[in-house]
């Protein structure tokens, strides 16, 4: 399909101008954490023997779940669940996946998982890839059937713009306007949609889609394609994301945007700098056994110690990111250190 004939014309651009970013102050550098990599491929378990990477995160009663994207033997990926106590030590880990393809659309695999929750439901945006196009699905379960495991109850909605090349999703936990609101990737840039109607219903309405982030130009750290990395995380300052930017080298590294809490197609802050890049051995693919050099790329973050309020400049976040697409590694950081003093006042 002709993305042309799906993408909308409603373009208001961003409140930060290209020019602008530049003028902004820097954002903190994000602090590895020093057991990294938090997780490894499982090498006796054939669907996750080769690669484990991208994993969504959500904190639910005083426990860290990673939703993480594997890759196995058949080459198709799955979803796997990893869960802590602390947010670093990852003691459970189930030996099977918790969601798989089952759906032509997905027959490739289910990828880079960004959790959600509204009210007593948890969301999940991800890709779906049918081994030609990528596109966004949308699936949900109850908060009380995630959290006993009961992965019957997984709900799948459909294919949010179908026939889109698309990838990059993440949902609001609020409704705006009574209306749902979610982040997405038509290259190169970031998009925002708002749905037809206050539940979860696929396809989503084309007319309300708007760009809220460009890419730079070259030769910026974010001057090929950027893309929505964290889901959405609400601060007492705005909507907080850790993107992911992509330059012309293909080197993949992340940054910091903050969307207004009322009207989030509005970009108020963006880094002009990256806030982690790859360095280690195993970010950079310098050995073998890694699938893809020089990536470091999340699909979600989470304040272990405040799950459901908004965050204040002294909460600590932990954000979880893929590896040369190899491993799982997390890095940490204040709110206060990612956004500027001068976009915390009033």
């Amino acid at each position: 399909m002709d993305n042309r004939a799906i993408v909308p014309s409603n373009d208001r651009g961003p409140a930060v101008s290209g020019a602008s970013v530049a003028l902004q102050p820097a954002a903190s550098l994000l602090k590895r954490y020093e057991g990294n990599p938090i997780l490894r491929p499982i090498k006796e378990h054939a669907w996750e023997s080769r690669y484990v990477l991208n994993a969504g995160a959500i904190a639910i009663g005083g426990k860290v779940y990673l939703v993480y994207r594997a890759y196995g033997e058949d080459r198709v990926s799955r979803l796997g669940l990893a869960v802590s106590g602390d947010g670093f030590h990852f003691t459970e880990r189930l030996e099977k996946p918790i969601f798989e393809p089952k759906s032509p659309t997905e027959a490739r695999g289910c990828e880079d998982p960004r959790l959600t929750r509204i009210g007593d439901r948890i969301y999940m945006a991800y890709t779906a890839y049918d081994g030609v196009i990528p596109q966004i699905a949308l699936a949900s379960i109850g908060v009380k059937e995630f959290t006993e495991y009961r992965w019957d109850r997984w709900v799948r909605h459909g294919l949010f713009l179908p026939g889109c090349v698309n990838k990059d999703a993440a949902l609001f936990p609020e409704r705006f306007g009574g209306r749902l609101a979610m982040l997405h990737r038509i290259e190169p840039h970031i998009w925002i949609a708002f749905s037809g109607s206050s539940d979860v219903q696929c396809p989503w309405p084309g007319a309300d889609h708007r760009i809220v982030a460009r890419v730079m130009e070259a030769p910026a750290w974010d001057s090929k394609k950027i893309g929505a990395g964290t889901q959405p995380i609400k601060t007492r300052y705005g909507w907080l994301l850790i993107t992911h930017g992509v330059d012309h080298d293909l080197v993949y590294r992340l940054g910091v945007m903050l969307l207004d809490l009322n009207d989030p197609s509005r970009l108020i802050y963006r880094s002009p700098n990256y806030v982690l890049e790859p360095e280690k051995d195993w970010e950079l693919g310098k050995n073998n056994g890694y699938w893809v050099p020089n990536v470091v790329f999340t699909c979600g973050a989470v304040c272990p110690e405040n799950g459901l309020h908004p965050l204040d400049a002294e909460d600590r976040l932990i954000v979880y990111y893929g590896a040369s697409d190899s491993v799982i590694g997390a890095a940490v950081a204040g709110v206060g250190d990612l956004i500027p003093e001068a976009f915390r006042s009033g």
